[in-house]
């Protein structure tokens, strides 16, 4: 209550903190238990970069929520499994985007089954240890499609499910596995290509330049886009555009997905800020959603813009 109080203090109304479903957490409980480990964003080629046409002026605020292509708020529970709600927000937005039914791809199904590897950049997808999304779009595409939420349901976040490793854990990018897993309760038991979302099908990935302003254009053309940064200090958020003074740009723990952006008004200027779809579930922050400073990199919500190339 006294770090909420103080945070409160040194923020002047600007962002809100309060009393919320993570509280009871010390700052470390909290990184290990919400949170990715700290890792520096990868780099990609510039042919990996989406080409973003800039015609025009921005408008002043856009939202992909009210347009019928993001699904609602998760909760990934007590495990780092962000990166691949992250990934699949990013898939519901794109299948809508071609004019299908919004549906409700399965996280479980990534969380299980996806061990891809970028042994160059050092990282790899790691189940409940966290993962990274472009990586997740190339086990999609290898796999062949994604089964549909009903079908394979989240679970290994609360406490449903005991699921081991996915087949070619590698420990030495990842760490140590989980100490005791269910095998009926894992990948090569519950995965099934026949339920696959028919026509769904990933057939590259694309990263978005650091440039706020040509994420915004992609945003409006592309659909949501999946976004990581450094969320070490967002434990007590509440309301509010998350403008916090010390935070990284360069190592990132959490990965999220974009769906707006806009600027509040303030005394003699307008502040910008971007709309975040989180997975905490919808009692945290702004019914699930928070807001983050646009414009100037804040905790590196700029570095790792993608987005999932599907089959048209």
């Amino acid at each position: 209550m006294d770090e909420i109080e103080q945070l409160n203090r040194k923020f002047q109304g600007k962002t809100e903190f309060a009393i919320n479903a993570y509280a009871d957490m010390s700052p470390k409980e909290f990184r290990e238990t919400m949170l990715m480990p700290r890792r520096a964003a990868p780099v990609f080629e510039k042919e990996r970069l989406f080409n973003v046409e800039v015609k025009g002026y921005l408008p002043q605020s856009f939202d992909w929520t009210d347009k019928g292509v993001v699904t609602s708020v998760k909760n990934q529970g007590t495990v780092g499994t962000c990166w691949a709600f992250s990934t699949i927000g990013n898939i519901e937005g794109q299948w809508a985007m071609q004019g299908n039914i919004l549906t409700d791809l399965s996280v479980e199904q990534v969380v299980d089954c996806d061990s891809t590897k970028d042994p160059a950049n050092d990282r790899a997808d790691c189940g409940v240890f966290g993962g990274w999304p472009y990586l997740a779009y190339q086990y999609i595409k290898k796999v062949g499609g994604i089964e549909p939420e009903v079908r394979y349901p989240y679970c290994s976040g609360n406490g449903g499910c005991y699921p081991c490793p996915a087949p070619g854990y590698n420990k030495t990018l990842c760490g140590p596995a989980v100490p005791s897993c269910l095998k009926n309760e894992s990948c090569h038991a519950k995965l099934d290509p026949g339920k696959f979302i028919a026509g769904l099908n990933v057939t590259d990935w694309k990263a978005i330049d650091k440039n706020e302003t040509l994420i915004a254009f992609a945003l409006m053309k592309l659909g949501p886009l999946s976004v990581a940064f450094d969320a070490s200090l967002l434990q007590f958020y509440h309301k509010g555009i998350y403008d916090p003074p010390l935070c990284s740009k360069t190592e990132l723990d959490h990965a999220v997905l974009m769906v707006g952006f806009g600027e509040d008004k303030e005394l003699f200027k307008e502040k910008p800020y971007w709309k975040i779809k989180n997975s905490w579930g919808s009692k945290w922050g702004e019914s699930g959603y928070f807001r983050i400073l646009r414009g100037k990199g804040t905790c590196g919500i700029n570095t790792q813009v993608t987005t999932a190339v599907l089959a048209t």
